[in-house]
């Protein structure tokens, strides 16, 4: 089966790129698997998994999406996750903002360099509409085939 890996976190952005990826996985049948990566440095809290099973509860009740949690850098484990599942697309949510820009451009950026995968930063604005359809809409436009 078809598996789409997304990073997630608590941000607005993040949400925002779930709820794309679901629609995506829901629109070409595929296993949809939220990531959240907790930095090395990470105070004691909540688990990565359970954080991530909490954002998917939060955005996406009854998708049938799987929680995965890990522990390090971001890019480099969520390529590893996409490579163990033998993911067809990383999704991530794109974000504004001067300094999470460039931190969430980093880590796109990172992850390109690390994997085969495709990397799909999910436009906020797609999130709420049917997502492969734009997304191929949005293809269309600039001539990509």
């Amino acid at each position: 089966m078809r598996t789409i890996v997304c990073g997630v976190d608590r941000s607005p952005a993040a949400r925002a790129g779930l709820r794309v990826a679901a629609s995506v996985a829901n629109d070409l049948g595929a296993r949809l698997v939220a990531v959240h990566v907790l930095d090395w440095c990470a105070e004691v809290g909540p688990t990565a998994e359970r954080v991530a099973a909490s954002i998917l509860y939060d955005e996406i009740p009854d998708s049938g999406a799987e929680p995965r949690g890990e522990v390090g850098d971001v890019a480099e484990r969520l390529a590893a996750v996409a490579h163990e599942e033998n993911a067809i697309m990383i999704v991530l949510g794109s974000r504004r903002g001067r300094s999470r820009t460039l931190l969430r451009a980093r880590c796109a950026a990172e992850l390109v360099e690390l994997t085969l995968v495709p990397v799909f930063s999910a436009p906020r604005q797609l999130a709420g509409r049917r997502a492969a359809r734009d997304l191929h809409s949005v293809e269309s436009k600039r001539g990509v085939r």
